[in-house]
């Protein structure tokens, strides 16, 4: 199993455990698949190296194997789901990326 080390975290993360992440500045949301969400003091970019995680918007990467399908809304609008049922926006520059990948709903 993969993990990650992430400061303020006395053991490795699994990267199972992780839903998606969320952008803030200088900081990382981190969304669990039990529900909870924690702060770490990493850019979002740092979890780039980890291919398991694919960026759908500037401040949004998912855990790829947690990813449900695509959903086109409104005209030139397209949203992500999870398996959790969490709907993420997908900004345009990774729409093509994302189409590729994901079939669509």
């Amino acid at each position: 199993m993969d993990t990650i080390n992430l400061p303020g975290f006395s053991r490795p993360i699994l990267l199972n455990d992780i839903l998606w992440l969320k952008g803030e500045a200088t900081y990382t949301r981190i969304y669990y698949k039990d529900g909870s969400h924690a702060i770490v003091t990493k850019p979002l970019n740092y979890f780039s190296q980890h291919s398991t995680f694919i960026r759908v918007h500037r401040s949004i990467m998912v855990n790829s194997m947690y990813v449900h399908g695509l959903i086109q809304g409104k005209p030139r609008s397209l949203k992500l789901q999870l398996s959790t049922g969490t709907l993420l926006d997908v900004s345009r520059p990774y729409y093509q990326l994302l189409g590729d990948l994901f079939p669509s709903k």
